[in-house]
């Protein structure tokens, strides 16, 4: 592994984070999985894509390497929702998915834009 522990950890919670406002808002709202369920899973979807985006332009070297640790990283977090009743384990697993569309929607847009700031510092 390219980087360090911490910056891993720090970058899986900016994505937890993220996602986890904005089941919250979402929550206060009233629109769940039951009741809005294309909604609220696109909302998750593009909070955690913006959490691997602010991710992968911080990190130069190694992005794809580095946003698949967090990307496991990320998933292993949500293991909490399992011991707290709030996931089945079963859920849990299929989110494995949600995350990989996390990560390669944040991690292509993170290289859209870092290609793009470059080639504005050299014309």
């Amino acid at each position: 592994m390219t980087t360090g522990f911490k910056v891993v950890a720090r970058d899986a919670a900016i994505v937890y984070g993220l996602t986890f406002t904005t089941g919250l808002v979402m929550a206060i709202a009233g629109m769940n999985l039951q009741n809005e369920p294309s909604i609220a899973y696109l909302t998750n979807l593009l909070s955690g894509a913006i959490g691997f985006t602010v991710a992968g332009i911080r990190i130069p070297n190694n992005r794809t390497e580095h946003l698949a640790w967090v990307a496991a990283t990320v998933w292993t977090f949500n293991l909490t929702n399992v011991a707290l009743g709030i996931q089945t384990s079963s859920a849990w697993i299929q989110s494995g998915l949600t995350i990989l569309f996390m990560f390669a929607l944040g991690g292509s847009l993170s290289m859209i834009l870092t290609l793009m700031s470059s080639a504005n510092r050299q014309t």
